[in-house]
């Protein structure tokens, strides 16, 4: 059997199901339209049934809230006429008071005009419970049609009288004409007594005629949110639907033609087999066409196979015949197989050697920061004893020496201990090698407090401004490191602003953004921003690497902003840097935000009242730093008794000394350190005042123990010693 005939056979195939499917869809579409318009009908009818309901229920509260009025209660007609008047006017309602026989009061009529009985009465003529909507009829006042709702009067018993609203049809003539019908759909608004009060066609001439007797009947039967045939007024066949208010007893009907409902299935059925004819039409002409075309692509697979026979790589086909191409696309990728997976392999390699390249330049400045780190903290401890030595001598030697050449010698040593000092610093900051002290910081008052220090770091050409957010809560940081590291960022912007310029300390919270390398919470941002000339970005990438500086040599020491970062970093936080070349840099903080409040700083608490001579246990390893403090606390009035180690101090107290405090280094040779010593006095001693004196130390410090830092001035020592003795006996 050849293509041609096996494609035609195809097009039949799938052309009968086809024709049967439409067959269904037809008959589908027919039941769904008369499912979907009769759906439709019977919201209809219930929406305009709730509708009229709504506009009944205005006319019962009108004649509720009249019938409450003081003035029909104390019998004050003529004031009652007037009220209800007046709130009816311009309504197009009605006011009524009526007794068993007659009106009593019409608003449509002058007051104390007489007035005709009563045109229709209920059984019985009072209505003494739920409101009454009267059924459809002429006013016996002016004789045009006229609809009436009644109301007993509240809180009165037996009844006596009935308020009631009387208006016109055209106000339930409203609710239709502002529906939307479907085309052709009549809507019938029908009293207890099914008359005609509103129709969507026609409303005159059917006003007040009797619904049809298919729809009285359905209506009487109980038939609701049902579908059933009926006549139209015009007489023409209709599928009907009503709906009736529980509350008054109308009725609402809307009908569509028969003719309207079958029109959508009948066009849908007349375009199903339009669309069978076609398609069968153009499924043979396909079926035929495309019995030509599939030779080509089979002659071009057999080519295929004949290149891949001969070792050649076959072009991917493009015939338009989605087999043959699949077929053509397997006979090209079995070709390529062998080069692609050696590019995969090549590229995998050389990405696993990327990695551990990058792994390795981690590592690599890890090990970096940690060797540097080791060197400084190692160096420091005999670093400080060193300044230590040399700063009490000068500190003692600025006491003796009155002549000014002398002191002046004596202020440039200090300067250059305070920058030796300020060095050893930094090293301990980036090496991470001291603990630090973090506490709550107010950033305003902190700045304030730096002013006049950072105002004489800039100089004279360079403006020194701020930008603190108001309101900001405090953060948490090291203040004397926090110090540091704001002095270091000011001293770089002045150094980027050789011709003057401005630098702004500008504190603000964080935005998400910024913080989100770093952990959950809140961050306070510290920008430190200059106008100077701004980096490059070979030198941006740089700048936080230890001993990197573009400074000349002996000016910068490279160390500034590594402990900037390094202390950022320990705290909690987070150093960036941004910078543009003509514009300025801009070097930013992030700390995180403290849980509690600022504390008074013992400082403002810690002057004593008076100077005590004191008996002071000193434990110093290092003979330089003790030949220069013990003659210094002798000096000022105190006893002193000095130990090499943490061992002999122990003994010495054990064997009954009587010592006021323990002045002691941390780092001592033998198995007590100073702080062992510390926690020693506190667990066996504990009326012992105990202060620390520490260059280096990578030890936890206990919170109740004072530190004193190395290089520590005499008059420091002197008042923590005054004010660690007082602590302990208050």
């Amino acid at each position: 059997m050849s293509i041609r005939t096996r494609l035609l056979l195809l097009v039949f195939a799938v052309w009968l199901p086809a024709m049967a499917g439409f067959g269904m869809l037809a008959r589908s579409t027919y039941l769904h339209e008369t499912r979907v318009a009769t759906n439709h009908l019977r919201d209809l009818a219930r929406s305009i049934s709730m509708a009229v309901d709504s506009e009944l229920d205005k006319r019962v509260a009108i004649a509720n809230t009249l019938g409450a009025a003081r003035s029909l209660k104390e019998g004050e007609l003529e004031r009652f006429y007037e009220h209800a008047k007046r709130a009816t006017e311009g309504s197009g309602n009605t006011v009524l008071v009526v007794d068993a026989e007659r009106q009593i009061i019409n608003t449509r009529r002058p007051f104390g005009e007489p007035l005709p009985l009563r045109g229709w009465k209920p059984d019985p003529p009072l209505v003494t419970g739920a409101p009454v909507v009267a059924d459809l009829m002429h006013s016996s006042v002016n004789g045009v049609p006229v609809l009436t709702v009644m109301v007993p009067e509240p809180g009165v018993a037996p009844q006596k009288v009935n308020i009631g609203v009387a208006f016109g049809p055209d106000v339930i003539q409203h609710v239709l004409d502002i529906q939307k019908l479907p085309p052709g759909a009549i809507a019938s608004v029908l009293d207890g007594k099914y008359q005609t009060v509103a129709r969507s066609k026609d409303p005159q001439k059917w006003l007040g005629v009797r619904a049809a007797s298919a729809t009285v009947a359905a209506a009487s039967n109980g038939l609701l949110d049902q579908q059933f045939d009926s006549m139209s007024h015009e007489g023409e066949p209709t599928v009907a639907v009503i709906a009736r208010s529980a509350r008054y007893g109308w009725t609402v009907g809307v009908g569509l033609p028969r003719t309207a409902l079958n029109e959508p299935a009948i066009r849908v059925t007349i375009q199903a087999f339009a669309a069978a004819g076609i398609l069968a039409v153009i499924g043979l002409g396909l079926a035929l066409y495309f019995a030509r075309q599939i030779g080509g692509p089979v002659l071009a697979l057999s080519d295929a196979a004949a290149e891949l026979g001969r070792d050649r790589v076959p072009e991917p086909l493009r015939t338009g015949l989605f087999e043959a191409d699949q077929v053509g696309a397997a006979l090209h990728e079995a070709g390529l197989r062998s080069a692609r997976a050696t590019e995969l392999l090549e590229s995998r390699v050389a990405e696993a050697i990327r990695q551990t390249q990058e792994a390795q330049t981690r590592l690599l400045d890890g090990q970096k920061h940690e060797a540097i780190g080791r060197l400084t903290g190692g160096l420091a401890h005999d670093l400080n004893n060193f300044l230590q030595t040399m700063s009490t001598g000068l500190q003692v030697l600025d006491r003796l020496v009155k002549e000014d050449a002398g002191r002046r010698v004596i202020e440039a040593s200090t300067r250059a201990l305070d920058k030796a000092a300020t060095l050893v610093r930094q090293m301990l900051a980036f090496g991470r090698s001291q603990p630090l002290k973090p506490q709550p910081i107010d950033l305003h008052d902190f700045v304030l407090r730096c002013d006049d220090l950072m105002g004489r770091a800039v100089g004279g050409k360079v403006r020194l401004t701020a930008d603190i957010e108001p309101g900001l809560p405090p953060l948490m940081a090291d203040p004397t490191q926090f110090e540091l590291a704001l002095l270091n960022l000011v001293f770089n912007a002045r150094d980027a602003m050789p011709d003057g310029g401005t630098v702004m300390i500008r504190g603000r919270l964080a935005s998400a953004t910024q913080a989100s390398a770093l952990p959950s919470g809140r961050y306070i941002a510290v920008d430190v921003v200059d106008t100077g000339g701004g980096m490059d970005a070979e030198v941006l990438q740089r700048v936080f690497e230890p001993y990197f500086t573009t400074k000349a040599v002996g000016v910068g020491s490279g160390l500034g902003l590594p402990q900037v970062r390094a202390f950022a970093v320990q705290s909690g936080g987070a150093a960036t840097i941004s910078s543009e070349r003509g514009v300025g840099t801009t070097v930013s903080l992030l700390l995180p935000v403290s849980r509690d409040p600022v504390q008074a700083s013992d400082a403002a608490s810690a002057a004593p009242a008076e100077f005590m001579p004191l008996r002071v246990l000193f434990v110093e390893d290092d003979l330089l730093v003790s030949s220069v403090v013990v003659p210094a606390l002798r000096a000022a009035g105190h006893t002193v008794r000095h130990c090499l180690n943490g061992e002999a101090a122990a003994r010495a107290l054990q064997d009954g000394g009587l010592f006021d405090i323990v002045f002691t280094d941390v780092v001592m040779p033998g198995a007590m350190s100073g702080l062992d010593l510390a926690a020693w006095c506190q667990a066996n001693i504990p009326a012992m005042a105990v202060i620390v004196a520490t260059g280096y130390t990578t030890q936890h410090i206990d919170a109740g123990v004072k530190v004193l830092s190395k290089p520590y001035s005499i008059e420091t020592l002197l008042m923590e010693l005054q004010y660690a003795v007082r602590v302990k006996r208050t």
